[in-house]
């Protein structure tokens, strides 16, 4: 027989680029589109957006974050609704704490930016259920996401809490707020096809019943192909631009692109180059898009149990151009600003016709807007991923390296080229990996005390049934964890070796006989059942299996740490589990600076597999490294080019920046000539020229620096290393 019950802990450990604003809030604008692009009060848009899902941070962080994603570039916050968190139970709403949805939505706007709100209210988002709360799983007769009408009714009564919420709080566009776009379902199209005719009704009721919900704003339906008038169709995946719509009359769209992956147990952290993040944008906008989302543009932490997917790590920083702490993450934030700044100089030209193809050659070609007969934009493109070309467009010879686009804003001068990062670097690729820059605080010296937890169920809930249950129908999701308990009887004579064999479609498990621990089994992300075998011994008489599945200890208090930037955990000492700071459950390893408080705050981990709790510590950020790397040969800055005016320097620059809060401390290198080695370990060339003493004067003291990489102003002759290609390479560190 089986005998389950829910079960909260198995070992207990408790240890105490500015841009003008994109509208002025409070003015009312009407949003429509054509088949070039949004249509926000009469005038066709190029709109630059980003994902922030905002339970992913905490309130206090909202409007750095935002601040940070304008300086980018962007125009647009991108973000889901995350039902089961705002009606965890039927009927009873929550909008608070990293839920307050209207906060987050006010703290765009205040900002300057429109919203774009995907209400869905299916989210996948790699999110607990997809964002559906489990309660619907219990509604006699449901079935999700289908022409079913329990479920429908759900769906809509949702749909339309979120929007009166909206209407009455004013926030869409028509009514002065920043909501331009509106989404319901979300990458429907994946899955149609399992659904039948019951699938094809279930979209036209979805589109129909958004648009009756009248938001006065277009809604769009992204990786749906037979998103039915007027609901904008849209794109998902790391490249968008052979994309088209599904009618003439709507703009092309991109409301995914992939600025890196989630991080899932057992696989390595995903990595996007930034190089072909640039070029997929830019080769986007080449080719007629008007709208582009990045996915994410600061991922974040999935705190508590809101991760899921399965097997998704509580860490969601997607190698977005904002990392999970919010630091800038260089030179990915900084070469995409470039980008933006690029793409919004020719905004004119691309609002303003169609684009002209031109092809160039093998994997090359140019796609041409004009305003007028003599007066437009280009892009020339190289797709090739492992040549490098030399192409001539307009009779001028342009050199395209391999898998990129250079923009020409005005036909003629290349401002930008996806392929060459000049934007300065960050040393170390994690923000907590510079340990001059790091503060460690041991807990080692505290007092542990620890619980262990008995093997087995206990306590009036658990029962007994004939048959296996399953997880989440016992659990209704409110526990990771559930025993399944066993009595083997093992008769005189019979033998006492035996194979056990379990195959499971949950995660993970660890395996007791006779509350001794025997195996421990899991899954991945892409496989997430797993199965165990396992040869084991019995005992003559009754023996005991105890299942742990798995989807408080240590005791002492900790002092908060100097500063106001966010707290890193250090559990490298320990095996799988959770954590908790003075009852927020942070997942893993960021701990939200808002989240401690002055003097002593508690410390809980909840440790499944063992480790060594001595060896635990607290991580501050204190400053940071940055360097940068520019040659005679790279293009001046975006800005130094001016409409009507061509360039106006002709000088490519260095340029540094320290978070806000810090400024140039020191400058550790600066050699003109030609430097080797790389961020972090720049030394001198054979050719060198010290210019430190120039790059001190500009920067130190500074927030932030910009040297023209030239000979004149570094006060070198013109005639040093002859026939020498020369580069300024400098390092700089960031503090307090």
């Amino acid at each position: 027989m089986g005998m389950l019950k829910n079960f909260i802990a198995c070992v207990l450990l408790v240890v105490l680029f500015l841009q003008n604003s994109c509208f002025e809030a409070g003015l009312s604008a009407n949003v429509t589109y054509d088949h070039r692009a949004l249509v926000i009060d009469g005038k066709r848009r190029v709109l630059q957006s980003g994902s922030i899902h905002y339970p992913r941070s905490t309130p206090e962080v909202w409007p750095e974050l935002i601040r940070k994603s304008k300086e980018g570039g962007l125009e647009v916050i991108e973000t889901y609704v995350f039902w089961n968190y705002h009606e965890p139970i039927r009927g009873q709403y929550y909008f608070e704490g990293r839920f307050d949805l209207v906060r987050f939505v006010k703290t765009v706007q205040e900002a300057g930016l429109f919203l774009h709100l995907r209400i869905g209210p299916y989210a996948c988002a790699e999110w607990n259920y997809g964002g559906f709360p489990v309660w619907l799983h219990f509604i006699p007769g449901i079935q999700f996401r289908t022409t079913n009408n329990p479920f429908k009714e759900e769906m809509k009564r949702f749909l339309a809490k979120i929007i009166d919420l909206m209407k009455q709080e004013n926030l869409f566009a028509s009514q002065g707020g920043p909501i331009i776009l509106a989404q319901v379902e979300n990458e429907y199209g994946n899955v149609e096809w399992a659904y039948g005719v019951g699938g094809e009704l279930y979209v036209k009721w979805a589109a129909d019943t958004a648009v009756n919900l009248n938001t006065s704003v277009p809604w769009v339906m992204c990786q749906q192909e037979d998103a039915p008038d007027p609901i904008i169709n849209t794109c998902n995946g790391f490249y968008c631009d052979g994309f088209t719509p599904n009618s003439p009359s709507k703009p092309i769209m991109w409301t995914e692109n992939y600025s890196g992956w989630f991080l899932s147990f057992g696989y390595a952290v995903p990595f996007r180059p930034v190089e072909d993040l640039a070029f997929a944008v830019a080769r986007f906008f080449e080719t007629g898009g008007t709208f582009q989302n990045y996915y994410m543009y600061f991922g974040g932490t999935n705190f508590g149990r809101t991760a899921g997917g399965p097997l998704v790590a509580t860490s969601y920083d997607y190698d977005a151009p904002i990392d999970e702490y919010g630091f800038i993450r260089q030179p990915k934030w900084g070469h995409l600003r470039e980008l933006h700044k690029a793409i919004k100089l020719c905004e004119e030209y691309l609002i303003s016709s169609d684009p002209t193809h031109q092809k160039l050659g093998a994997k090359l070609e140019a796609h041409i807007y004009h305003k007028s007969s003599n007066d437009c934009a280009a892009f020339l493109a190289n797709y090739d991923s492992s040549s490098d070309a030399n192409v001539t467009f307009n009779g001028n010879v342009y050199f395209l390296p391999a898998w990129s686009v250079s923009i020409l804003p005005d036909c003629k001068n290349v401002v930008f080229n996806t392929a060459k990062v000049i934007s300065q670097r960050n040393n170390g690729d994690h923000p907590f990996a510079q340990q001059k820059n790091v503060n460690e605080l041991l807990l080692a010296s505290s007092a542990f005390s620890w619980y262990e937890e008995k093997v087995g169920i206990s306590g009036n809930r658990s029962f007994v049934r004939p048959d296996l249950a399953e997880q989440i129908n016992t659990t209704k999701d409110t526990s990771d964890y559930l025993w399944y308990t066993a009595s083997i009887h093992v008769m005189p004579g019979q033998g006492k070796e035996v194979f056990l064999n379990i195959e499971s479609l949950g995660h993970a498990a660890l395996v007791f006989v006779n509350k001794k621990l025997v195996a421990f089994g899991y899954g991945n992300h892409d496989f997430a059942n797993f199965l165990i075998n396992k040869k084991i011994e019995l005992n003559e008489g009754i023996n005991t299996l105890d299942i742990l599945s798995m989807m408080v200890g240590l005791q002492t208090t900790f002092l908060a740490p100097e500063g106001k930037g966010p707290l890193a955990l250090n559990l490298a000492s320990m095996g799988k589990g959770q954590a908790w700071v003075n009852g927020q459950s942070i997942g893993r390893y960021h701990i939200p600076r808002t989240w401690v408080h002055p003097g002593e705050n508690l410390l809980v981990i909840h440790e499944e597999l063992g480790g060594d709790p001595s060896k635990i510590s607290l991580l501050t950020k204190t400053g940071q490294h940055i360097c940068s790397f520019v040659s005679e040969a790279d293009p001046p800055p975006v800005d130094s080019w001016k409409p009507n005016l061509g360039v106006v320097s002709s000088s490519p620059q260095v340029r540094l920046a320290c978070e806000r809060g810090w400024h140039i401390a020191a400058i550790n290198f600066a050699s003109y000539g030609i430097p080797e080695g790389n961020c972090g370990s720049f030394r001198p060339g054979a050719c060198h020229m010290d210019v430190l003493p120039i790059v001190q004067k500009a920067c130190v003291g500074q927030i932030e620096c910009s040297i023209p990489v030239s000979s004149a102003y570094l006060g070198v002759s013109a005639g040093a290393c002859p026939g020498l290609l020369k580069a300024l390479a400098v390092e700089a560190h960031c503090s307090i």
